[in-house]
């Protein structure tokens, strides 16, 4: 589907540009995944081959326009650059912002975090989603907690991790299945 855009940097001020390589040396910026980024994050790659990145967490967003390489699901270097010279305290801002949402960070203040059952079903539905789309576990596990996480717990001989994310997937089926109601009421 195809549809014309009208979308320009400067309609939108809370883009920061970054340039996104595949290699050992990071440069000036650092190694990112977006797995282990807990936040909701959408990809917008045009049909020019520009890319966008959207991360939101806690009503905060921040838009990353990507140059350079293709973002996959591996780790990237990602260099963030701040523009619009001498002016950059609002890019500055949005960096800072950029880096409080990839360290998980709370931004605001202490009631902007998740509850436990608001995760759970975040969890589950993120589960099914996947696991429509033919994904394993294990991958459901890695975007849901992160490669970090799933390395030291995948193999654990008491399966916690194993078993938290397959209990995640039967309960987004149970909520497809009606069970969603609930939360209504």
């Amino acid at each position: 589907m195809e549809a014309p855009v009208f979308w320009r940097a400067e309609d939108f001020r809370r883009v920061i540009s970054g340039y996104v390589r595949y290699d050992d040396d990071p440069g000036f910026g650092s190694i990112v995944c977006l797995g282990d980024i807990r936040c909701r994050k959408t990809l917008l790659k045009m049909a020019d081959g520009a890319q966008h990145l959207l991360l939101i967490a806690r009503h905060h967003a921040v838009q990353v326009r990507c140059l350079g390489a293709q973002i996959r699901t591996r780790p990237f270097a990602l260099e963030l650059v701040a523009e619009d010279f001498p002016d950059i305290a609002s890019g500055q801002k949005l960096i800072r912002r950029f880096a409080r949402i990839y360290r998980n960070r709370r931004i605001g203040g202490a009631k902007c975090g998740w509850t436990v059952e608001a995760m759970r079903h975040r969890d589950a539905l993120i589960a099914v989603d996947l696991r429509r789309r033919q994904q394993s576990y294990q991958d459901i596990a890695r975007f849901i907690h992160g490669d970090k996480m799933v390395d030291a717990e995948w193999t654990n001989p008491n399966a916690t991790l194993k078993n938290r994310t397959i209990r995640s997937y039967r309960r987004g089926v149970r909520f497809i299945a009606g069970d969603y109601r609930k939360l209504l009421t």
